[in-house]
């Protein structure tokens, strides 16, 4: 175990990188006889003062058109000739053998602290000068992220486990020292693609060495009201997104081998805003992204009802900046992710959060842009029935059609540079598609949904097919684009189909398919729908014809394109970071066993529906 943060000491802060080049020759032996003021508890350093170049000190400044110039002493002006006089040695690029050197002076200088520190427990001043030079030795092992080929040789000489191991060091600051490397050695932007062997060498070294367990223990033990252990923390964060960004399945062992996620939960929790609770929403999104295990691990830790609390904040006001605008989007994302999972669709439901999210469409906030997507995902599948009616019980359709109708749009639209009218309406028309394949037949919530088409002389309907129109023109644009790209292709094996399919998905085909879709059922369920649809298909040329073309298309690709594709690998995934305990392993088999079955009858069921109003068109 880790121990307590108690034992505090303030450093020299870490300098740059350049900094670091040029100071790797050793240090003047008459600078370590240098005195320095030690306090139990919370040293203090002296650090030499930085020497300005002459021109950084007689640089005049004006302020209101009145020059102000910075007076240096005649000592100061001998020290500057002297400084202009030496030569400044470029530093010498990091090697094979440089980097050993760095690191066995890194290692020695562990061992001493160490030795000293177990040798005079009670008498910090006795390895009070072995800890500056511990400091400075990690400091300088930044420059390793010049020579990430070199990881691999980082790791045989045991400095991988070494730096892990300063994650427990009794004195805070050196675990932030510690802390601040391995997000730097890690970092995605320091590996070249012909490196990325010797990082994982060094990432599954640090592992080994139980550094995510170290990690996460020290977010308890590092005090965010001192700005260096807020620091640490952040960097901690990033260590984690820098493991789950080289390799994704490490995402579910830091779920499983940590309490990450509980801790994550109760930190967003806090009300203030800050750059931590923002770097939490983002982490936060990254381990539901690719994890059925982790979204239900959410689920059970109460996590849906902390998101739920957190948004509830939003419902009525929008963030004050665009970092705090970064965090309540990975909170919607993040929730979205979640309703993946059957068993947190019911959570939600229960959670209330169907009401919380008709409340904010309502509100016309900046909440109510990512409130339709959440709505979208909780309503979808079977698995959303009971969250279908429930929106229709509390009048959730007047909401819904008014938005349909793009009632408040131009404000929106005059509000939020962010604001897309695509995405609103393939959230909206996913809500009613939802909505007519889940309500029970001849059900009070079904009728009131077929009359809302009917009412004000088929509004509705003729919205539906404006909608259409413009889709189905967005459509023939993508479509000549991939014909010309096809001509100039000169060998089309059909490799490129699933990229077309999805190009077109992604230009408006998706969201066609969808008004298609709602018109084949509205007018199955009511002849009068019907023959208004036929008379406004007639006026533009079109007929009940176009839209069985673009269905039979829709049927083909059920349980076959990209999406539904993505959600089967991804709820048939089994990790391959097994729990050891066998009990675990066998529940969790059978958790995804079930939901690959319901996936297959969804898809089953929905071909079977489209089959039915294709023959009814």
């Amino acid at each position: 175990s880790i121990p307590s943060g108690k034992n505090k000491r303030k450093l020299t802060a870490n300098p740059n990188i350049e900094v670091l080049k040029a100071v790797r020759q050793k240090t003047n032996p008459e600078d370590d006889e240098e005195p320095s003021d030690f306090v139990t508890g919370n040293t203090n350093f002296k650090t030499p003062q930085p020497i300005l170049s002459k021109s950084a000190l007689s640089t005049s400044s004006s302020s209101k058109g009145k020059g102000k110039s910075v007076q240096i002493s005649d000592e100061q002006k001998r020290i500057l000739d002297l400084v202009d006089q030496t030569d400044i040695e470029e530093p010498e690029i990091l090697d094979l053998t440089g980097m050993r050197k760095m690191v066995i002076k890194f290692q020695k200088a562990l061992s001493k602290n160490q030795e000293l520190r177990v040798k005079y427990p009670d008498d910090p001043t006795k390895f009070m000068e072995s800890e500056t030079d511990l400091d400075q030795e990690i400091k300088h092992l930044l420059t390793l992220t010049e020579v990430p080929d070199l990881y691999s040789q980082v790791v045989e000489l045991g400095a991988a486990a070494s730096i892990v191991s300063l994650l427990s060091h009794e004195n805070t600051d050196i675990t932030i020292d510690a802390i601040e490397l391995l997000n730097e050695l890690t970092d995605e932007d320091v590996v070249a693609e012909n490196d990325e062997n010797a990082m994982k060498i060094f990432i599954d070294s640090l592992l080994e060495n139980q550094a995510l367990e170290l990690l996460v223990q020290n977010l308890d033990r590092l005090d965010e009201n001192e700005t260096t252990d807020k620091q640490g923390i952040f960097n901690t964060l990033g260590i984690i997104e820098n493991f789950t960004s080289f390799d994704p399945a490490i995402s579910e062992r830091v779920v499983r081998d940590t309490n990450l996620l509980q801790w994550i939960l109760n930190r967003i929790r806090v009300k203030t805003f800050d750059s931590n609770k923002q770097y939490c929403s983002e982490l936060l999104a990254i381990l539901l992204q690719n994890s059925r295990v982790n979204r239900l691990k959410l689920g059970e830790f109460g996590g849906i009802d902390v998101l739920l609390q957190v948004l509830n904040s939003y419902k009525r006001r929008d963030p004050k900046d665009a970092d705090e605008t970064e965090m309540m989007e990975n909170f919607f994302d993040a929730l979205c992710l979640a309703l993946e999972e059957s068993e947190n669709k019911q959570r939600f439901l229960e959670g209330e959060g169907v009401e919380l999210m008709l409340i904010m469409m309502k509100e016309k906030m900046m909440s109510r842009m990512r409130s339709l997507k959440v709505l979208d995902h909780a309503l979808s599948s079977p698995d959303g029935l009971k969250s279908c009616e429930r929106f229709v019980e509390i009048f959730g359709l007047k909401t819904l059609f008014s938005t349909f109708m793009r009632k408040g749009l131009k404000k929106l639209k005059r509000s939020y540079k962010a604001f897309s009218e695509v995405e609103e309406e393939e959230h909206v028309m996913g809500i009613i598609v939802s909505l007519l394949k889940s309500l029970p037949r001849d059900s009070e919530a079904r009728m009131r949904l077929i009359n809302k088409f009917i009412e004000n002389d088929y509004e509705k309907v003729d919205r539906l097919l404006e909608m259409r129109e413009s889709y189905e023109a967005k459509v023939a644009i993508i479509n000549k684009e991939i014909e010309e790209e096809k001509e100039d292709l000169e060998d089309d094996d059909g490799e490129m189909e699933e990229h077309y399919l999805r190009q077109r998905l992604d230009g408006g085909l998706f969201t066609l398919q969808y008004v298609d879709l709602t018109i084949a059922w509205i007018c199955h369920e009511e002849p009068t729908i019907k023959d208004h649809v036929r008379i406004l298909l007639n006026r533009t040329g079109r007929s009940l014809s176009n839209v069985k073309t673009v269905l039979e298309e829709y049927y083909k690709n059920i349980g076959d394109d990209d999406q539904v594709r993505a959600e089967a690998n991804n709820e048939d995934h089994v990790s391959s970071e097994k729990v050891n305990n066998s009990m675990d392993v066998d529940n969790e088999s059978l958790i995804l066993t079930k939901t690959s079955d319901t996936l297959k009858e969804r898809v089953l069921k929905e071909k079977q529906i489209v089959e039915m109003l294709i023959g009814s068109l």
